[in-house]
């Protein structure tokens, strides 16, 4: 069984940690680890970039889809394939919101256990049918540590 991985970008207010994001996407927690290695100072921007770039290329190709299939002479095979590719777009879109609703509940339950055990960074979070690995990445801490 795999198991899927939820990261946790906190700050704190005082002692008390604030969710401020939470990743479940793999690339975007190597990116953000990356950054956090890297010594970057906005450490989510580059998340941020490279998710808005993800979601500009799948707009331009979906553009080029659309317009694709609808010029009257095209195969109806190479319609058939831009339809296919549309409905598999929306059941993608539809399994990353599930995946965001489920990684938010998981964060919620992740952030009370960490506000308990703050020293604890990594963890597994398990119930009778799945197991996610916790990652917790303190912001304001790591940039203290880095100024210091």
């Amino acid at each position: 069984m795999r198991m899927g991985t939820v990261a946790l970008i906190v700050r704190f207010d005082g002692d008390t940690p604030v969710l401020v994001e939470t990743l479940s996407d793999d690339q975007e927690i190597q990116l953000l680890e990356d950054a956090l290695r890297g010594g970057d100072d906005e450490p989510l921007k580059k998340v941020h970039e490279a998710r808005e770039l993800r979601v500009q290329e799948d707009e331009k190709f979906g553009d080029y889809v659309e317009y694709l299939i609808s010029q009257p002479a095209v195969k109806n095979e190479i319609r058939s394939h831009g339809l296919e590719w549309f409905y598999s777009k929306m059941r993608i879109e539809n399994y990353r919101r599930s995946e965001a609703e489920a990684a938010a509940v998981i964060a919620g339950y992740a952030l009370e256990v960490f506000s308990e055990m703050p020293n604890r960074r990594e963890f597994i979070l398990a119930g009778p049918r799945a197991k996610v690995q916790v990652k917790v990445y303190p912001l304001e801490r790591a940039i203290r540590q880095k100024a210091a």
